[in-house]
């Protein structure tokens, strides 16, 4: 199966870290978790509502790699630290960056993520074929 490997200069350089930020196989772009920092690996903020924008601007800048925007994602899975007191804030960037039809949405609760400090991590899929 041929792979395309996708990164972007705008997020965190993953060489080194035994990941891709994505890769295209079999006409479909599936996203690494993308959390709340920039390229330079500043955290966008300790609140949840400033990591999930930040989150979704990643998503965004991978998606503009295969030109497809936001529009185009079809699934995203959320992992979320203590989705009780945090689900809120979440649903409302969800809210501010998606318009029906929406894509499928899966939120799941975890206890912590790769870094302590981070409250989210998002998991997207991008279909790339034309229809």
């Amino acid at each position: 199966m041929a792979r395309e490997t996708i990164t972007h200069e705008d997020l965190p350089d993953s060489s080194g870290h035994s990941y891709s930020h994505a890769i295209v196989a079999d006409g479909r772009l599936y996203m690494s978790g993308q959390v709340g920092m920039d390229a330079e690996r500043n955290l966008a903020g300790s609140e949840m509502t400033a990591q999930a924008r930040q989150a979704f601007a990643n998503v965004e800048k991978i998606c503009e790699a295969v030109d497809r925007d936001l529009q185009d994602v079809v699934k995203v899975t959320a992992h979320i630290v203590d989705p009780h007191s945090r689900f809120a804030d979440y649903q409302a960037v969800w809210d501010e960056t998606f318009e029906a039809p929406y894509p499928c949405h899966t939120v799941l609760g975890v206890e912590q993520l790769a870094g302590p400090e981070y409250l989210i991590e998002l998991e997207v899929e991008v279909p790339l074929g034309d229809e």
